[in-house]
């Protein structure tokens, strides 16, 4: 046997021995999966949880829009467009003392798209049969 060969054979028994391998595969970590927007139905349909607490929120709204003719009913015109847009942000969350209830309702009307006016409709805090606020 000569020398090269008894070299050869020691580094592959030790290779064997030591459990060298070629370049493992780098293996990515997967992220959980996030839920963004998680539905409640404990106070009815269109909830859904504010992310990061328990509490329930539901926005809802409308847009109306008439057209109305006729001789001179927009002072120099004989056509008026008015519109109202009105959107609710309503709260629930359960508590020791029952239900607590937050309602904002924002309300808009327009004539001919110039005179524009926004009012808060209603906005009220409701727990326990007590309700403090302004009420549609």
């Amino acid at each position: 046997m000569s020398i090269k060969t008894i070299l050869l054979g020691s580094v592959a028994a030790l290779a064997a021995v030591s459990g060298a391998h070629a370049a493992d595969a780098i293996v990515a970590a997967e992220p959980e999966p996030v839920e963004y927007v998680r539905v409640c139905d404990a106070y009815g349909t269109g909830y859904f949880y504010i992310p990061g607490t328990e509490t329930c929120l539901q926005i809802s709204g409308y847009i109306r829009t008439e057209v109305r003719f006729g001789q001179n009913v927009s002072g120099d015109s004989d056509v008026n467009f008015w519109t109202r847009g009105q959107v609710t942000f309503q709260t629930k969350n359960d508590t020791e003392y029952g239900t607590l209830t937050g309602v904002i309702t924002l309300r808009t009307n327009a004539d001919n798209a110039t005179d524009q006016k926004t009012t808060l409709d209603e906005g009220y805090i409701d727990i326990a049969g007590f309700r403090v606020g302004k009420q549609y």
